[in-house]
């Protein structure tokens, strides 16, 4: 049986890397996915990427800072598919101009905050409900791991919203397991992505990075949605409130 048979998700930043990625599996593995992004056309990309895999997916154009587009969003994937059941909360940004709090902007500060932090409490508000009226199910909130570590190449805006995320998991998780619904976050190290790319222009900082990595390699969008397929599914039936760092072994390698 597939990972993720007969489930129904919203899955936000779904025109971007790690969210196409998810998509595509969490589709493989039988689930039924509303694509959300603000751009229209990265999200009906990622439905054509299910489609071929022989999934079935939908696209939705929404601003995840805007509750009433967060709303319709949410009632559109349900008027479709009949209800949701499984939540991944993945959009986000990492503008490469967040520096040090010494630095910062506070208008980037806000925007960073409101996308990944205020989008996602949006997001779960109003596709919880959903959630308990399906008999329960999932939630999976895109955390980092600059939620539990310092960094000499401060991005704090960003580790501010992500540690945030962090945090607010774990009382989603308190507040919901009554109601049958698991609640945890993916913390990943650095993936690979074009975006991520941009941080290492010069080859030798990447290799400087990379010498960080016991397992010898980057991450890859791949990596994170096999992560997010597994929270997702009833193989993390006694798995809640937990934030799973994902880094190749970055966090545990202190030399």
């Amino acid at each position: 049986m597939k990972q993720l048979e007969g489930k129904r998700a919203f899955v936000t930043g779904g025109g971007g890397a790690l969210g196409r990625a998810s998509s595509v599996l969490f589709a493989r593995e039988g689930a039924v996915v509303a694509v959300i992004d603000i751009n229209r056309a990265a999200a009906e990309e990622t439905v054509r990427l299910v489609s071929a895999v022989g999934g079935r997916a939908i696209a939705i154009e929404a601003d995840i800072r805007e509750e009433a587009q967060v709303e319709l969003a949410v009632n559109q994937a349900v008027a479709e598919f009949g209800g949701l059941d499984t939540l991944f909360n993945n959009a986000g940004i990492m503008p490469h101009q967040d520096e040090s709090f010494l630095d910062g902007d506070l208008e980037l500060w806000h925007q960073i905050s409101s996308i990944n932090l205020d989008g996602t409490m949006l997001c779960s508000k109003h596709v919880v409900p959903h959630i308990v009226a399906a008999g329960g199910g999932a939630v999976v909130n895109m955390s980092s791991f600059l939620a539990v570590l310092g960094t000499t190449y401060p991005q704090d805006g960003y580790a501010a919203s992500k540690g945030a995320i962090a945090s607010l998991t774990r009382s989603m998780a308190v507040q919901l397991g009554s109601r049958g619904i698991r609640v945890n976050g993916l913390a990943p190290g650095p993936i690979m992505t074009a975006h991520v790319e941009q941080f290492f222009p010069d080859p030798a900082a990447r290799a400087i990075r990379l010498e960080r990595v016991p397992l010898g390699r980057f991450g890859q969008p791949e990596d994170a949605a096999g992560l997010a397929c597994f929270l997702a599914s009833d193989a993390a039936s006694w798995l809640t409130g937990q934030v799973i760092v994902l880094d190749g072994g970055i966090s545990s390698n202190y030399l």
